[in-house]
């Protein structure tokens, strides 16, 4: 068959035409009174040739073909027609005297016919068929104008498609890519041509901030196509391996029998918003002086650390001495500056896996990575060391001295519990200062 496009095929709503061919007048004249109501435009040709030209310019529903014609018969003028690209398509019914001849029938077909009308015509035969013919023409028509309307809402979609923002993937029935728009190229570095039949793990997979997988139930409906209120930053690992922050959607594709063929994911870079995000959390958790961690911060890094287990952890909680006569000396924003170099010297002391905080006022907080009570006690002295040294205050190089007090608890002796680990400590740094009091006390006696 020969192929034709969509606009060579003409619009549903077209009066149809049908072409009477034969070299006899009388007979055309006859098959235009037969045919006059069937609703259709009725062109007459007096010779193949004629046919031929017609063809050439007009568009037909249906041929009406004479097959005894002189210099050309209807076999050859079919055999044209067929050739024809606009015609090509267009049923061709032989109208002959001789169809009892089983010869001339298998010629017939060969030649492009599919089916022949014996004459004398029989107006209800020739009427029945013609009608059948006109009603598969406009059956074709409206098929192709459907197609012609569906290929230009697919042409929008594609245009939008290509044109917005946003990562557009869709897959198949087994989880597979078969289409991505350039949004979604960029955004995960793959190429449509080698993106296109992999597995949707492997173009777009999705983990917490923290690496843990998530594209597990990325089309489960009750998880709102894969995207909870509650859940952690979602991150998308590109092709060369970069982790990307993405807020995305995902829904299924089902036929009309409400089977699965597909889905599709909609998805956006996030890179602003979680900067922005981590800014705000950063701010919440960040004492505004000292730019250590505040409270909140502490405690919930603290609990992640308690719930891996990893190793044991200590607490070394303390409070400054001799703050208070500086503040009452010199004032709060010289106060102020002392307690930005304490918070300085401790970070300086620390590992970079170790944590400090600003616990409130003058108190602080150490959680560090150890192996014993050993380690966290030569931790204890560093701290101590570094934070008694002379700190210039004013504009006159005058200095002052402050010391610390450290209680310190181990996560494996508090049954990895957060508040009884906090309580430990807080009951250590009580006890040393108590010992530190009776000591002073002793002296000045």
């Amino acid at each position: 068959m020969t192929d034709i496009s969509l606009e060579e095929l003409g619009k549903a709503d077209e009066r149809p035409r049908i072409l009477i061919v034969d070299d006899i007048p009388s007979n055309l004249l006859a098959m235009k009174i037969l045919l006059r109501d069937v609703g259709a435009d009725l062109v007459v040709a007096h010779s193949g040739n004629e046919a031929l030209s017609l063809a050439l310019d007009m568009q037909f529903a249906l041929i009406l073909l004479d097959v005894q014609m002189p210099e050309m018969d209807g076999f050859e003028v079919a055999s044209y027609l067929k050739d024809n690209p606009l015609s090509a398509e267009t049923p061709i019914v032989f109208l002959t005297a001789s169809n009892a001849d089983e010869i001339n029938q298998i010629h017939g077909y060969m030649s492009g016919a599919i089916d022949f009308i014996p004459k004398p015509v029989n107006e209800t035969i020739l009427i029945s068929k013609v009608l059948i013919f006109l009603e598969l023409h406009q059956n074709k028509n409206r098929l192709v104008s459907a197609l012609r309307e569906v290929h230009r809402q697919r042409q929008i979609l594609q245009a939008t498609f290509d044109a917005v923002g946003d990562g557009v993937i869709a897959t198949d029935r087994g989880n597979r890519v078969s289409w991505m728009n350039p949004s979604a190229q960029r955004i995960t570095e793959w190429l449509a041509d080698s993106g296109c039949g992999q597995d949707l793990d492997e173009v777009f997979p999705l983990f917490s901030a923290d690496g843990m997988p998530m594209n597990e139930g990325l089309f489960d409906p009750s998880q709102n196509g894969g995207l909870r209120a509650d859940e952690p930053q979602t991150m998308l690992r590109t092709k060369a391996g970069a982790l990307l922050p993405v807020t995305r959607s995902a829904s299924l594709v089902r036929d009309t029998e409400g089977e699965m063929i597909g889905g599709v994911i909609v998805f956006q870079d996030a890179s602003d918003a979680y900067a922005r995000q981590l800014a705000l959390i950063g701010e919440a958790e960040t004492d505004p002086l000292t730019g250590l961690l505040n409270r909140a911060g502490f405690n919930k890094r603290c609990q992640v650390l308690l719930s891996e287990q990893k190793c044991d952890l200590a607490l070394l909680f303390g409070d400054l001495d001799l703050f208070k006569p500086i503040n009452d000396a010199y004032g709060h924003a010289t106060g102020d500056v002392v307690l930005k170099v304490i918070a300085s010297r401790l970070s300086d002391c620390v590992r970079t896996e170790d944590i400090v905080a600003r616990w409130a006022g003058d108190e602080f907080a150490v959680l560090m990575v150890c192996n014993d009570r050993s380690d966290a006690e030569q931790m204890a002295r560093r701290l101590i060391e570094a934070v008694r040294q002379p700190i210039a205050v004013g504009d006159h190089g005058e200095e002052v001295v402050v010391g610390i007090s450290l209680g310190i608890a181990l996560a494996s002796e508090s049954s990895w519990n957060q508040t009884e680990l906090l309580a430990s400590a807080d009951r250590m740094l009580y006890a040393q200062k108590t010992r530190r009091d009776r000591l002073a006390s002793r002296i000045r006696g």
